[in-house]
């Protein structure tokens, strides 16, 4: 860092007061805001675009600890980018630090999203709706793991983005993120959120892999269905020491929380659908998705019946369902 610099940025309409100035390999990055206390900055890079753009600068401490970060790093840049994660814009090594510089996301913070949605400031998103950008989500962490072989780690609603226009949810803050081969060595405890983190996350476990990430993004969209956390707000906490027998009873399927939404749901799609939390929540990671394929394939499952029940137009879907409310008394007559 040199102390020469502007004192402001100007762009898109708003002034900004520089921080900093992070200079990667000739190119300047000057500091606008400090995301994190862990060396994460979001930074103005004049070159990005015909009138500059922000970036999300991260400054690693370069030791043994964070040679897992930099294999995760070289990884990213490569083959596994896809349209769930930033892409990586520069890196290199400065003296005791590893300086990594990622594209901006616009968007809307899921966190700040839901909060809204609490305040009844934002509309609730649909079942459908929640299924397609968790599920677009899922498949994009499943080609992170299968190609970088890495685990996020940190899945959460503050990580999460849902971006302008085409409505994707890119996961975003990779201070945490492993190779699942170092999962013995990685430091403990580091970017745990909770109540998103798996139980294995929060107690350290040697074993832990994309499961994970499983359990975290189940969390994610259970909360975002059904604005509660799961296991009465407890979340990965619940499956801790010996918390498990306590709290597995207290797991209520999403399907009895959802407040009603036209169009009604297929009763299959909510079976599916409550069983898919049911697996994916699983408290021992031995009770989860066994492979990443059973996982892609319960989401794609999910998300086809949803379609399904979708084909009907909304005034179709109200005469059926009152066409089922005055047929109920009718129902079940003729059995022995």
């Amino acid at each position: 860092m040199k102390n020469s610099r502007p004192d402001v940025i100007r762009f898109r309409g708003c002034e900004e007061k520089v921080l900093d100035v992070f200079h990667v390999r000739g190119r300047r990055y000057f500091a606008l805001e400090n995301l994190s206390r862990r060396g994460t900055f979001r930074v103005f890079d004049r070159h990005a675009g015909p009138s500059g753009d922000y970036r999300v600068l991260y400054q690693f401490p370069f030791s043994r600890a964070s040679s897992q970060k930099i294999e995760t790093l070289r990884r990213l840049a490569g083959p596994t980018a896809n349209r769930n994660f930033p892409q990586i814009v520069d890196y290199a090594r400065q003296g005791p630090h590893l300086i990594v510089v990622m594209s901006w996301i616009w968007g809307t913070n899921l966190r700040e999203l839901m909060r809204m949605i609490r305040a009844n400031d934002n509309p609730r998103p649909s079942v459908t709706e929640v299924v397609r950008l968790m599920r677009g989500l899922a498949h994009g962490l499943s080609h992170y793991h299968r190609r970088a072989n890495v685990v996020h780690g940190d899945v959460s609603p503050g990580n999460l983005i849902v971006t302008s226009g085409t409505k994707n949810l890119v996961l975003v803050d990779f201070g945490s993120a492993w190779p699942v081969e170092q999962t013995a060595t990685k430091q403990g405890g580091d970017g745990i959120t909770l109540p998103y983190a798996a139980p294995e996350r929060i107690t350290g476990h040697a074993s832990e892999d994309f499961r994970a990430d499983v359990f975290s993004l189940s969390v994610v969209a259970y909360e975002l269905l059904t604005l509660q956390i799961p296991f009465d707000g407890a979340g990965g906490q619940a499956g801790t020491g010996n918390l498990a027998a306590r709290f597995t009873p207290t797991f209520v399927v999403p399907s009895t929380l959802i407040s009603p939404q036209p169009p009604r749901l297929p009763s299959r799609a909510l079976a599916l659908l409550d069983e898919h939390f049911r697996v994916g929540l699983a408290l021992h990671p031995d009770g989860r998705f066994a492979t990443r394929r059973d996982w892609l394939s319960a989401w794609d499952r999910l998300h086809f019946e949803l379609q399904k029940g979708s084909r009907l137009s909304s005034l179709e879907q109200r005469i059926v369902a009152c066409l089922e409310y005055f047929a109920r008394p009718f129902l079940g007559r003729g059995k022995a």
